[in-house]
């Protein structure tokens, strides 16, 4: 298979996966779809991830590209900064007209999972959506599993209700790759994670959306998100709040409302942190240019505001919820 004749590039991203990759990447080389690529993107990993995705890519010729980045020795990185930076060079290498990301300890359920979500995107009457995504099961390490997405009904879905109240991991979505240009500069390369990777796709169009979970999403109680306290959690999320006004100002009354729970328990829980360590998540969104969280997270000059602001709105779309869910539109 040529570059050229590539349909689907399926881009994971591993560090320090060894106990997962290889479910994740059995899940992948046994899609039954005739045109994808897989390439494996390595963050620095001090374990054998890198030996066992070798050993598939000898196993399977042609299909399998990994590309590896060094991390110096004693140097303390930022998770999101580094995973960002990955994932975009893994874009910048697809060939692929379509791309979903899988990070390296998750795993596709359905061998028709690439199928599927290409053929909604092949669909001409889908050409107004810039991506194709499905329900998650959650999955712990006991074995169990619980969908991530409470939403039941296939449709197309708008920003305007996505971005009040849903989440979907980006390991849910295939999408279109388009210009990729904006990501060489500005807030997306210091961020590309879920949330914005889901919210640059809605600035190009709407989602299609399946309810079958067609992949898990692995819980690890060890992750650096589940490691972090509520108020940790919600100066993150604030950051990302930013970061989502500045791709998207339009936009930033559904951004308000999307985080509004974020700003309750960072009101909440602020207390909890140390001064130096809510200093520090100051810091970093002072040094990405994101004032208003910088304010928000430092001092909480104008959280009160905001939150006042915003909770109607908030309200308002979990009751808009309620009632679609009554009649069987959601």
């Amino acid at each position: 298979m040529t570059k050229e004749s590539t349909k689907i590039s399926v881009l994971i991203t591993t560090y320090n996966l060894e106990k997962y990759i290889r479910q994740t990447l059995d899940s992948v080389v046994s899609q039954e779809y005739d045109s994808f690529e897989v390439l494996v993107g390595d963050d620095g990993s001090a374990d054998d991830t890198v030996a066992v995705v070798r050993e598939y890519a000898g196993k399977h010729p042609g299909l399998i590209r990994i590309f590896e980045r060094e991390r110096e020795e004693g140097k303390a990185y930022s998770p999101i900064e580094r995973a960002s930076a990955n994932r975009i060079m893994l874009l910048k290498e697809a060939a692929g007209e379509y791309v979903s990301f899988l990070d390296g300890d998750d795993f596709y359920t359905d061998k028709l999972r690439l199928k599927k979500l290409a053929d909604v995107l092949d669909d001409p009457a889908n050409a107004d959506c810039s991506m194709a995504a499905h329900n998650l099961n959650l999955y712990y390490e006991d074995g169990s599993t619980h969908p991530l997405c409470s939403a039941g009904k296939e449709r197309k879905i708008s920003l305007d209700e996505y971005w009040k109240l849903m989440f979907l991991q980006s390991g849910a979505l295939m999408f279109r790759k388009g210009d990729i240009s904006d990501l060489d500069e500005g807030t997306l390369k210091y961020d590309y994670d879920d949330n914005l990777i889901t919210f640059r796709q809605f600035m190009r169009g709407k989602m299609y959306y399946i309810p079958d979970c067609l992949a898990s999403y692995r819980q690890l109680e060890g992750s650096s998100w589940n490691s972090m306290d509520a108020a940790e959690q919600a100066y993150v999320n604030l950051i990302s709040m930013g970061m989502e006004k500045a791709v998207g100002p339009q936009y930033e009354r559904l951004i308000n409302i999307r985080h509004y729970p974020d700003m309750l328990a960072a009101r909440k829980d602020g207390n909890a942190l140390s001064p130096e360590k809510r200093e520090s998540y100051a810091k970093r969104a002072e040094a990405l240019g994101l004032t208003e969280s910088a304010r928000l997270i430092g001092s909480g000059e104008g959280l009160d505001g905001l939150i006042a602001a915003s909770r109607g709105g908030y309200y308002m779309a979990r009751c808009q919820r309620a009632l679609k869910k009554l009649a069987g539109r959601y």
